[in-house]
C-alpha cells in the first residue's frame, strides 16, 4: 500500500500533498525529482562530451580522404623525390591503369587486389637511383580485419612500428613490400631488388607530405587521372633523339590530365589528354611555339612505325598554346592502347 501511494503521490502530484515535518510530500517529491533530472542531466551532457571526443579524436587519427583531384591547399601523403605524382579517380579510370604500368605495379598481385577496393588513388613513381620503386596512399573500403589476420598467420610478413605516424605495418623482406590498412585508407611501399639494411620501409610518409604545384589543382580538375612529372626534361630529350627529333625540350615540369570522352557508337572508352611543359622562361616558351609549329608542318611519323613514333605523332598532333612560361597541348581523342604509348616516355 505504501509503494502505491507513493506512486500515486508522483503521478497525481497536483492534487495530493501531506504535512510531514514541516516539509509537504510535494516538496519532498519536487526534490526528489530534480535530484533525478540534474543526474540524468549530467549523465547526457557526459555522454555527448565523450561522444564529442570520440569523433573528434576519430577525425584526427585517421587522414581525411582527398577523394578528388588535389589541389595547391592540400598536401598529399606521398613522400619526395619521386619521379612522377599520379592521381586517380580508379573505377573511372580503371583502363588507364591497367595499361599503363610505371615501375613494374602492374605486376604486383597485391597492388591490383588493392585497386579493386579503392575509389581514389595517389601514387609516387621514384627514378633508377632511388630504393623506392614506387609508395601509393588509397581511400576505399578495405578488410583491414581479414587482411591483418591473413598478414599475422604468415610468416613472411613482419608487424613494424611506424615511426612517421605512430600506426603498425607489415612489411615482406622476400617481396620488398609494405602495406597498412585500415578501414578506409591504404599504404603501400615498394622496393627495389636488394638495398642496404637502412633502407626504409615505412609506407607512411613524413608529415606535412608533398606540396601540390602552383597551377595543377585548376589543370586537373574534373579528370578521371592526372600527373605531374619533375624535371622529365633528360629523359624527353633521350626519347626525341631516338625518335630523330632535332631540337631539345629544357622542361622543368610536366602537368598530364585525362578526360574522357564520349562518342557515339564507341566500342571502348576514349580520353582526350591535356599536357602542360612548363620551361624555365617566357622566352623559351615563345621558341619552343616555334619549333613545335615548325616540326608539325615538317616532320612526319607513321602510327606503323614503333612505339616512339607514335608517341611522337600524339605530341605533334595539335599546336600549342603559349601560357607565360607553359606550353598547353590537347592531343586528338585516344585510346587506352595510345595513352600507354604516352606514358610509355616515363615509364622506369
Amino acid at each position: 500500500m505504501t509503494i502505491m501511494l507513493t506512486i500515486m503521490d508522483v503521478v497525481n502530484l497536483r492534487f495530493f500533498t501531506t504535512e510531514l515535518h514541516g516539509v509537504t510530500r510535494r516538496e519532498k517529491i519536487l526534490s526528489y525529482q530534480n535530484s533525478v533530472k540534474l543526474r540524468v542531466l549530467r549523465g547526457y551532457t557526459l555522454y555527448l562530451l565523450l561522444l564529442f571526443a570520440f569523433f573528434a579524436f576519430s577525425c584526427k587519427s585517421v587522414p581525411k580522404p582527398i577523394g578528388a583531384m588535389p589541389n595547391e591547399n592540400t598536401p598529399i601523403p606521398l613522400d619526395a623525390g619521386a619521379l612522377g605524382y599520379i592521381f586517380a579517380d580508379v573505377q573511372n579510370s580503371r583502363p588507364i591503369l591497367e595499361s599503363i604500368n610505371f615501375n613494374g605495379m602492374n605486376n604486383d598481385k597485391q597492388f591490383q587486389q588493392m585497386l579493386d577496393s579503392t575509389q581514389f588513388a595517389a601514387l609516387a613513381t621514384y627514378p633508377p637511383q632511388s630504393p623506392r620503386r614506387y609508395q601509393l596512399v588509397a581511400w576505399g573500403d578495405f578488410p583491414s580485419s581479414r587482411a591483418k589476420v591473413a598478414f599475422g598467420a604468415s610468416k613472411g610478413w613482419k608487424n613494424i612500428h611506424s615511426a612517421a605516424s605512430g600506426n603498425m605495418y607489415w612489411y615482406n623482406e622476400q617481396e620488398r613490400l609494405s602495406i597498412a590498412l585500415s578501414p578506409t585508407q591504404a599504404f603501400m611501399l615498394a622496393l627495389r631488388g636488394k638495398s642496404a639494411e637502412d633502407t626504409p620501409t615505412d609506407p607512411y610518409s613524413a608529415a606535412p607530405g608533398v606540396t601540390v604545384p602552383q597551377g595543377f589543382g585548376a589543370f586537373s580538375k574534373d579528370a578521371v587521372f592526372s600527373c605531374w612529372f619533375e624535371n622529365p626534361g633528360p629523359l624527353l630529350n633521350q626519347k626525341l633523339q631516338a625518335m630523330g627529333v632535332p631540337f631539345e625540350l629544357p622542361a622543368e615540369r610536366i602537368f598530364i590530365s585525362l578526360f574522357p570522352v564520349n562518342e557515339e557508337q564507341q566500342k571502348e572508352q576514349r580520353y582526350e589528354a591535356r599536357l602542360r611543359i612548363q620551361v624555365p622562361s617566357e622566352t623559351q616558351a615563345r621558341g619552343l611555339v616555334n619549333v613545335f609549329n615548325i616540326a608539325r608542318s615538317f616532320l612526319s611519323f607513321q602510327a606503323d612505325s614503333g612505339d616512339m613514333a607514335v608517341f611522337a605523332s600524339i605530341l605533334f598532333s595539335k599546336a600549342p598554346v603559349l601560357d607565360g612560361k607553359s606550353l598547353n597541348i590537347t592531343t586528338s581523342v585516344l585510346s587506352d592502347k595510345e595513352l600507354a604509348l604516352l606514358f610509355k616516355v616515363f615509364s622506369l
